[in-house]
C-alpha cells in the first residue's frame, strides 16, 4: 500500500504492514495494564506534541495484526520507551528503528490512512508482549487534545 501523498512529504517511503511471526502474528491485548499507559501517552503527547513508532529495515512501518482482523500501528510517546522494548524483546523488535513525527505531522499525514485503512493505534504498548490498548485513530486524537 503507497501512501497517496508524495513520499517526500512524508519520513517514510511507503506504508506497508509487518506481520509478526512471533505469537501466532498476533499481539495479546491486557486492558488493565494499557489503560495507565494510554494515559501516560495523552499526557506525555499532549506536552511533547511528537509522537514516535517503530520502522523496520526497508523503510517498513511495524504494525501488528490483531484476533478480529484488524491491524494495530503500535504508537509511543517516547523514543525511550521504543528502547527499552527492543531490549526486553530483541527476537522481535531489534531491527525496528524509532521515528517521530510532530503532532500536526500525525493529523495530516497519518491520521487519514488509519482512518480510510480502517486500522487501530496500539498506545504506549509495553512488557515482553507489547500489552496495551488499541484505538482509532480519531479517538486517539481527541484524547490527546483533551489534555491540551
Amino acid at each position: 500500500m503507497y501512501l497517496t501523498k508524495p513520499a517526500s512529504a512524508v519520513p517514510f517511503g511507503h506504508w506497508t504492514s509487518f506481520h509478526s511471526a512471533a505469537a501466532g502474528g498476533v499481539r495479546r491485548l491486557k486492558v488493565s495494564s494499557g489503560v495507565p499507559q494510554a494515559n501516560m501517552f495523552y499526557e506525555e503527547v499532549a506536552e511533547t506534541k511528537v509522537v514516535w513508532f517503530g520502522v523496520l529495515p526497508g523503510e517498513i512501518l511495524l504494525e501488528f495484526d490483531l484476533k478480529d482482523k484488524k491491524v494495530s500501528f503500535p504508537m509511543w510517546s517516547s523514543k525511550t520507551r521504543i528502547e527499552r522494548l527492543k531490549k526486553i524483546n530483541p527476537e522481535l523488535l531489534g531491527d525496528v528503528e524509532p521515528r517521530s513525527v510532530n503532532w500536526q505531522q500525525f493529523k495530516e499525514l497519518f491520521l487519514p490512512i488509519l482512518t480510510s485503512e480502517q486500522k487501530v493505534v496500539g498506545v504506549n504498548l509495553s512488557g515482553k508482549n507489547l500489552t496495551g490498548i488499541d484505538m482509532p485513530a480519531s479517538l486517539l486524537v481527541k484524547q490527546v487534545e483533551a489534555f491540551w
